[in-house]
Parts: structure tokens; C-alpha cells; sequence
């Protein structure tokens, strides 16, 4: 009795400490939202704002770099725990995967050549008048596909992997436009694009295009609701406390929090 008493002692405290194990998913080719650095170490502002919930809620994470496309289907397979991925939260993604309180709601941007008619356009009305039949730069598995699917019948939509290939296919001439957050695109129109592509009409967000969705929050499997409680919780009192916002002039220069 002694020895199976001891043995399901070993076994809670065994599921206790696996149960603040997590794995977080992520795609580590987004900066500076995510990438990894020259020592192979991912880094970014979901890496912080990752590396801070787990702080505050007591758990030990490890992190795992996978392409954007397989994260929410993996996480849906037990392969993650979270995702955080600057992950916007929408209706269809809603359906499948629960999200914690946004901790941010980061502006969008479409990218053109230099010269480009739609450089001029004012609004986003406008930019899918002069793109409506446009060849047009997506990463897979993002809002930024869904909008123009739903709102660019007619445009060409070429997916990528990564944000780079999209300017690099810009940069080439293979596509016209892409689309994605403003602060991706902002160090590719630097490093890459300097005098040759240009940012076309306004920052867009979900009073444009509903399918940007409600901000950026972290990923999880449906029905995890204590973990969904600790993080929310985690969430809202760093935002309250500027946490977020510091974290995000750290690596955007600008404040990205969700209002």
C-alpha cells in the first residue's frame, strides 16, 4: 500500500510539473515580430511578450519554430500548447482554436513598385479599385490571404512562405503588390526596396477589412480554460501596466498594444 501510495505521489507531482511545460509554436521569419538571430536563437516581440506570460504565470516554455501554415493545425493535433505568433484573432480561426485576450493590434500595409498608380490611392476602397486585377503577394495561411481573396476577386493572389520572398518577388517584377503587417514590411522597404517599392494607400485594419479580425492574441487548443484564465490574466495586467507597450517601443519603435 506504502509503495502504491508513493508511486501515485511520483505520478501527480509528475503531471504537475508537466502540466507547466508548455510548447509554444511559432514561425520565426516575421521580424520584428519573430526571427532568429545570428546564434540561432528566436527573438522578437512575441518572443518577449511569450517569454513574459510564461513568467507571470509560472511556466516553464519551450519554444519551436515551424512554418506559419502548419501552426494552428499543429496546435490543433497536440503538437503546441500556444501559439503565439502575432496570430490575428478572427471569426473562422475562432471556430477552431481559442485565443486569449489580444495583446496587440498591429496596422497593415499594401507594397507596390515605385511609380505605381497606387501610390496616389487615399483609402482602401481606392486600393481595391487600382488592384482589382493586380498580381498580388500573400504569406499562406494569414489574414492578409483572406482579405484579398475576399475583397480581390479578380487579383492573382501568389502565396509565400515568408514576408521576404514576397518583396523579393516584388522587387523582380513578378508580382505588383503584397500585402502584409506595416512593421514587416518596413525593414524590407529599407534593406531591400529603398527608391524602389513604395507604400500604397493608408495603414489598414479591421475598419477596412473585417478578416484583420480583433488584434493579435496567443493560440490555444478549444476547451483549455484554466490555461486561458492564467493567460488572459497575464495579458491584461501587462497591458495595464505598460508592459506590452514597453516590450513593443523595444522593437517596433512604436506602441503596438491592443487599446
Amino acid at each position: 500500500m506504502k509503495r502504491l501510495t508513493i508511486a501515485l505521489g511520483i505520478s501527480l507531482l509528475a503531471s504537475a510539473a508537466s502540466a507547466a511545460d508548455l510548447r509554444i509554436g511559432t514561425s520565426a521569419d516575421y521580424p520584428p515580430w519573430e526571427s532568429v538571430d545570428a546564434s540561432g536563437k528566436i527573438v522578437g516581440f512575441d518572443k518577449d511578450v511569450g517569454d513574459e506570460i510564461c513568467r507571470r504565470i509560472a511556466a516553464t516554455c519551450n519554444w519551436q519554430n515551424q512554418a506559419y501554415d502548419g501552426l494552428l493545425p499543429g496546435l490543433q493535433v497536440g503538437k503546441f500548447d500556444l501559439v503565439i505568433s502575432g496570430v490575428s484573432i478572427n471569426d473562422e480561426r475562432s471556430q477552431k482554436v481559442d485565443f486569449s485576450a489580444a495583446y496587440a493590434d498591429a496596422p497593415n500595409s499594401i507594397v507596390v513598385a515605385a511609380g505605381s498608380k497606387a501610390v496616389g490611392d487615399k483609402t482602401a476602397a481606392d486600393l481595391t479599385r487600382t488592384l482589382a486585377s493586380a498580381t498580388i503577394g500573400v504569406q499562406t495561411g494569414t489574414t492578409h490571404e483572406q482579405v484579398i481573396r475576399a475583397h480581390f476577386p479578380d487579383a492573382d493572389v501568389r502565396v509565400y512562405d515568408r514576408p521576404d520572398q514576397i518583396a523579393d518577388d516584388l522587387l523582380a517584377g513578378r508580382i505588383d503588390a503584397g500585402l502584409m503587417e506595416r512593421s514587416a514590411w518596413e525593414p524590407l522597404v529599407k534593406e531591400r526596396g529603398k527608391d524602389k517599392l513604395a507604400y500604397a494607400g493608408p495603414l489598414l485594419t479591421s475598419a477596412d477589412f473585417a478578416e484583420f479580425g480583433k488584434g493579435q492574441g496567443v493560440a490555444m487548443a478549444k476547451g483549455k480554460t484554466e490555461l486561458k484564465g492564467k493567460i488572459d490574466a497575464a495579458v491584461e495586467a501587462m497591458l495595464k501596466d505598460g508592459t506590452v507597450k514597453t516590450i513593443a517601443e523595444k522593437w517596433f519603435g512604436y506602441d503596438v498594444s491592443k487599446k
